[in-house]
């Protein structure tokens, strides 16, 4: 039930939710832990059910993303090359999530191209929003848009 209602996910058919609810697991971490560690293979993303993860970018910590609303994704580097974490994940509070292996969005994107292109497109939208985010939050400008056509 709960994939339906995450971001990553909207619109797609309940064919496809159905192959990523079979292939999540729920997982409970406390205050401090570390959900994976920059460079780390990517095997897995993850989906926040409760609690609040912050990502760190940099030996330093120069940017930090919180991750805080049920549905949020994180570590969707199990989905794009090289599969590797670009960010290392700590819990900030107590934390419920659910941990979904990369094989499951292989699977949908085989049986249902169509709910696979959506969750590509969605992702992609998700990222753009935290880019957006992130010059927000170093006071930069935000990118300009740039049309590109034929």
């Amino acid at each position: 039930m709960f994939i339906r209602q995450a971001e990553l996910f909207e619109g797609v058919s309940p064919e496809a939710n159905a192959i990523m609810e079979r292939n999540k697991t729920k997982q409970s971490y406390k205050e401090g832990d570390i959900v994976f560690q920059e460079a780390d293979e990517a095997r897995c993303f993850y989906i926040i059910e409760d609690g609040k993860v912050g990502l760190f970018v940099g030996r330093q910590e120069e940017m930090h993303f919180l991750v805080d609303y049920p549905g949020e994704i994180f570590g969707w580097s199990a989905l794009v090359q090289p599969h590797r974490y670009l960010a290392h994940a700590r819990c900030m509070t107590e934390c419920s999530v659910s941990r979904v292996s990369m094989q499951a969005m292989d699977e949908i994107v085989k049986e249902y191209p169509s709910d696979g292109l959506l969750i590509y497109k969605n992702l992609a939208a998700i990222a753009a929003q935290r880019l957006i985010a992130a010059y927000r939050d170093r006071g930069e400008a935000e990118p300009k848009q740039v049309a590109y056509g034929g």
